[in-house]
């Protein structure tokens, strides 16, 4: 049987805005990350999933949760027939022109609060887009959730934590919930030394491997070797070599492939991180590997996994361009 699984990167955050590294260290959605979330979820309504698997890393445990709320917001929209919300109309319009240079930042950014206000995402006064703690991003669901590893094969029979809250709202409109697992497989590469640091140190230490400033889609083309020199220079020895990251992405799509197929297939939803869904794509399309130069957050993969056999679809898409 086909297990299809769409693998989404989680949304902004503030160590992203700085440019600063991220990978085993965390650090908050913005607004705007938030934002990336909920279109997430609403891109993906039409689809049906098996399960959820997502990062032990508070941005993407963050993004599912928004994701999941937003996607089940949609479908009980697109079963009721209603229009899309103003509010959202005028939000989407803003970041469309803001992407072309033509919006004011701060503009699309209150249009974005007041619209992720409306759809409980954002507390009154809670959040600007440079705020220092962590978003209260239905807190609820992560507070059951966190921290959750059963083994794979229970994946089929555990309820997402936020289903009774929102049957609530929903009543029997609501489809069945989906079951979520967290797995640390899924963690953005370790980068040791470098975690937190500006993004220019990681450009000085690629130059020294390099010889040169290679552009992003030769850096992709080059992942391997990225690895093992970052792994190599790391004075903490916690950065891993790409033998280590490509084995727990192995491992993941094993376990995960083999217990979705023992149950008949189906879509899994995944949130990672932006490296570790360009080594899924290089370990088994490197061909495609500057089909997308940058997976953008938000964005989603498409990887199909078929009696061990793996393919890679569209790559670092927006929802919408998917269905």
């Amino acid at each position: 049987m086909t297990v299809t699984f769409y693998f989404a990167r989680h949304g902004e955050t503030l160590f992203n805005v700085r440019s600063l590294v991220q990978g085993w260290c965390d650090a908050p959605l913005t607004s705007a990350g938030i934002y990336d979330a909920y279109k997430l979820g609403q891109g993906l309504a039409k689809v049906n999933f098996v399960g959820a698997c997502v990062s032990d890393a508070g941005r993407a445990q963050d993004t599912l949760s928004i994701a999941l709320e937003a996607r089940e917001n949609e479908r009980v929209r697109l079963q009721s027939g209603l229009p899309i919300p103003s509010d959202q109309v005028k939000a989407d319009a803003l970041d469309e022109l803001f992407g072309w240079g033509i919006a004011d930042e701060e503009d699309r950014t209150l249009a974005i609060e007041e619209f992720l206000r409306s759809r409980g995402c954002l507390r009154p006064h809670s959040l600007v887009a440079d705020s220092d703690r962590t978003p209260p991003a239905d807190e609820r669901w992560l507070a059951l959730s966190e921290g959750w590893e059963p083994a794979m094969d229970e994946l089929e029979w555990v309820d997402y934590p936020a289903y009774a809250l929102a049957t609530h709202r929903f009543g029997p409109r609501l489809a069945a919930p989906l079951p979520v697992r967290t797995d640390t497989r899924l963690r953005e590469w370790c980068f040791g030394d470098l975690e937190g640091e500006p993004a220019l140190r990681m450009r000085n230490r690629l130059f020294d491997l390099f010889g040169d400033d290679l552009p992003r889609q030769d850096q992709n083309r080059r992942l391997d070797e990225i690895a093992d020199y970052l792994a190599k220079r790391d004075s903490t020895r916690r950065a891993e070599n790409f033998a280590a990251i490509a084995g727990r992405i192995g491992s993941f799509l094993e376990d995960c492939g083999r217990s979705v197929e023992r149950r008949g297939g189906g879509n899994v939803l995944v949130v990672s991180h932006a490296l570790l869904i360009r080594s899924v794509v290089f370990l088994y399309a490197r061909d495609r590997v500057g089909d997308s130069p940058k997976i953008k957050n938000g964005s989603v993969t498409e990887v199909v996994w078929n009696d061990g056999v793996i393919a890679v679809g569209p790559i670092g898409v927006a929802p919408s361009e998917l269905f």
